[in-house]
């Protein structure tokens, strides 16, 4: 429903008249239950006080140290209750927070030292709650009250100046309540019957400032700029996306990931670290599944960093032996739920004797998952016959694995069979999609030396064939099953070196798991006074800091300690830099990249030790 702009002021109006009277309310209800109940409290406080004065009850706790309480002076604290006005109880306490006199003679003689408001009143202050009665002091007042006010007020030596006891009164808050309440009801009544009165006031102005003609011409106007704002902004993003269609624009998008991804890692690598400790630390916990969830998440997002870069050719897969029937199966079931509910029928037809991979596993299921995706929504717009076949085969001629998706949906029209691994192409409605689904996924492919392309399907549909090579490299499968194989020598004196404090402290609880002895400091100008003071067997330095940067202490360390630059591990989110990576393969420095696995910190220790005796044997 639309209003036109007199009806939108108008309703605009009354809104912020009602804002205005509302807060008016509260701030004077406010302000009038404070200023009553404080005068209330003040004028009881004041009437115990000249009831005691009166009474002489100064003089009888001041000398109650000495001498007991005659039949006299309990006579004149029983009379105290007669000046003072709804009160229900009286309890007259001496500095030891006992019981001296009250009307109930049960609570005369008993000790509560945990009385928190009787503490402040010993020391001097007026102390005024209203209670529940739910305290052990309150015992004998339950049965007849469900709630009373407590003002204790101190009594002070008019000869000494100090405090010698305390008079508490317990009076009832039901008239005090009842008037306040009334009082609230008045000032709500004002203050709504004159905003509505101001409002009627306002209302022929409204109409008079917003008449028919004003808002015509106003529509009028703000149309024609709406539609000259569209017009330009249409085919500003016109030459945008065709501008982005050429390679430099990929290769400035890596550029811009590679300096985002910098920025993500310490606390992504923060996030995955801790959470792969507090995983070991709780065992079967319960909350190893929550835990597992937060893991899952952080390792997606470092995924996606990673899987950007990966389409500008600036982030190498991390290789490993992995199984392509089980990375279609678990892609298949994070997507299970949706594709229930839409009536898709997934039919497996996997061959039971394929070769391992030596891929990424973590990027090959975001090829896999991004492609049953669009799969799914291209099934969407078919009203039966859902169908998503996935095929997997082993081709001995060509040692390829071969991974097929085919759906029956409505298939790829011809015309735009060759642009749909363009970057940010797409055919789907604007901010259903970004055009970037299939060119990071061939990205992918191609950077596990494999190819993905669309095949003709016969009867409609579409297919998609991931090809990758079978098997890994020898040197490489041998490399990885002895970085299994490797135990931690413990006992190594480590450095750990970050601007970033939580990252330099996840560096030092992960190799402390094996037993090392790590110190962490965050800059590099401290990391250089402790080379420099004592010997370390590895020192973990992050590579930008502020002050001496890490290749700045790895030259000023090798300069005035030679030697100590071979024991050098370089932990940084910024590989991609051109810098660092000169830097790298000058020194030949041991490197990894933020984020970081646990244990892959922890096996760097023995690695590095085995790597530098080698270097010493062939020396």
């Amino acid at each position: 429903m639309k209003f036109a702009s007199g009806a939108k002021f108008a309703v605009l109006s009354f809104l912020c008249v009602m804002a205005l009277a509302f807060s008016m309310g509260f701030a004077l209800s406010s302000l009038l239950t404070r200023a009553v109940e404080g005068w209330e409290w003040e004028n009881t406080a004041a009437l115990a006080r000249r009831e005691a004065e009166l009474r002489g009850i100064d003089t009888l706790l001041a000398a109650h140290g000495e001498t007991p309480i005659d039949e006299r002076g309990r006579q004149e604290l029983a009379r105290l209750m007669q000046g003072l006005p709804e009160v229900v109880r009286v309890k007259v306490w001496d500095r030891n927070a006992t019981v001296l006199w009250s009307d109930e003679p049960r609570l005369i003689g008993q000790r509560f030292p945990d009385n928190d408001e009787l503490k402040e009143a010993l020391a001097g202050e007026v102390s005024v709650e209203i209670k529940t009665l739910e305290g052990r002091e309150h015992a004998y007042e339950r049965a007849g009250y469900t709630t009373l006010a407590e003002v204790y007020v101190p009594i002070v030596s008019r000869t000494t100046g100090q405090v010698v006891g305390v008079v508490e009164v317990y009076k009832s808050p039901l008239r005090l309540l009842a008037a306040i309440q009334r009082a609230r009801l008045v000032i709500w009544t004002i203050s709504l019957a004159g905003a509505l009165i101001l409002y009627v006031v306002l209302f022929p102005l409204v109409r008079q400032v917003y008449g028919r003609q004003v808002r015509e011409e106003a529509l009028q106007a703000h149309a024609a700029e709406l539609e000259a704002q569209v017009t330009a902004r249409t085919r500003e993003l016109e030459a945008q996306r065709e501008a982005l269609f050429q390679a430099e624009k990929v290769a400035a998008m890596g550029q811009l990931l590679a300096g985002v991804s910098h920025e993500l890692n310490n606390p992504l690598s923060t996030i995955v670290g801790y959470t792969q400790l507090l995983l070991r630390r709780v065992g079967a916990d319960p909350m190893a599944e929550q835990l597992a969830k937060i893991a899952s998440s952080a390792e997606r997002c470092t995924r996606i960093v990673t899987n950007f870069l990966a389409l500008a050719r600036q982030y190498p897969p991390e290789r490993q032996l992995t199984q392509l029937n089980q990375l279609v199966d678990d892609a298949v079931e994070l997507l299970s739920y949706s594709l229930r509910i839409d009536g898709v029928d997934v039919v497996r037809r996997f061959a039971p004797d394929l070769p391992l991979l030596w891929a990424d596993p973590h990027q090959l299921q975001q090829v896999i998952v991004n492609l049953l995706t669009n799969a799914h929504q291209a099934l969407r717009s078919v009203p039966t016959r859902r169908r998503l076949t996935l095929t997997t085969r082993y081709e001995r001629a060509s040692d390829r694995i071969l991974l097929e998706i085919a759906d029956s949906g409505p298939g790829v029209p011809a015309d735009i069979r060759t642009r749909i691994f363009d970057p940010f192409f797409t055919t789907k409605a604007p901010g259903q999609g970004t055009g970037l689904g299939l060119s990071l996924c061939r990205g992918i492919v191609d950077a596990h030396e494999g190819f993905l392309r669309l095949e003709a399907t016969p009867g409609g549909g579409a297919t998609f064939v991931v090809e990758l090579p079978a098997g890994a490299p020898a040197e490489a499968a041998e490399a990885q099953r002895a970085v299994t194989t490797i135990v931690p020598e413990p006992g190594k004196a480590i450095l750990v070196v970050d601007d970033e404090p939580f990252v330099a402290d996840l560096l030092a609880e992960a190799l402390m798991l094996d037993g090392h002895r790590v110190e962490a400091v965050n800059s590099g100008a401290a990391a250089l006074s402790r080379i420099l003071a004592r010997d370390y067997d590895l020192v973990f330095s992050d590579m930008k800091m502020p002050g001496m940067s890490g290749t700045d202490l790895y030259d000023e360390a090798a300069r005035r300690r030679p030697g100590i630059e071979r024991r050098f591990v370089f932990v940084t989110g910024d590989t991609m830099n051109p810098t660092t990576r000169q830097f790298l393969e000058r020194t030949g420095a041991t490197s990894v990249t933020k984020p970081f696995d646990i244990d892959g910190i922890r096996r760097l220790v023995p690695q590095h030790t085995a790597a530098r005796a080698a270097v010493a044997l062939r020396s």
